[in-house]
């Protein structure tokens, strides 16, 4: 189902690792450089990577107390892919993803109140 040529891929360090079939975080990369023009690799709270298509940005994790990781993912696809829609440069867009994460797991439930997300955005 993935092949050469997808615009963005998002995946988590786990997920980045076994498409890559590897315990190598730097195979892991390489791999997905050869699949996608840009993309995501979310590491909870040591942040994240995003590959503009050019550079690697190292994204810093929000540093919260996570209480349910449901939804965290999704909440950081939708934020990073808001922002980029958004004018947003690709290291801006992965640090309203990893707010909007940050947000999504501090709390039960994968919805957050609508007044805690436009918040994010200021």
């Amino acid at each position: 189902m993935i092949g050469p040529g997808l615009d963005f891929i998002f995946a988590n360090e786990t997920e980045a690792l076994k498409m890559a079939k590897t315990e190598d975080l730097n195979q892991a990369i390489a791999n997905l450089k050869t699949l996608a023009k840009a993309f995501a690799i979310t590491r909870g709270a040591q942040g994240s990577l995003i590959f503009d298509g050019e550079q690697i940005h190292i994204i810093e994790a929000v540093k919260v107390k996570a209480v349910d990781t449901v939804g965290a993912g999704d909440m950081y696809a939708g934020a990073f892919l808001y922002g980029i829609t958004h004018g947003f440069s690709y290291p801006e867009a992965g640090k309203l993803a990893s707010q909007a994460a940050g947000l999504v797991v501090s709390q039960y439930g994968a919805r957050s109140a609508t007044h805690q997300l436009r918040s994010l955005l200021q």
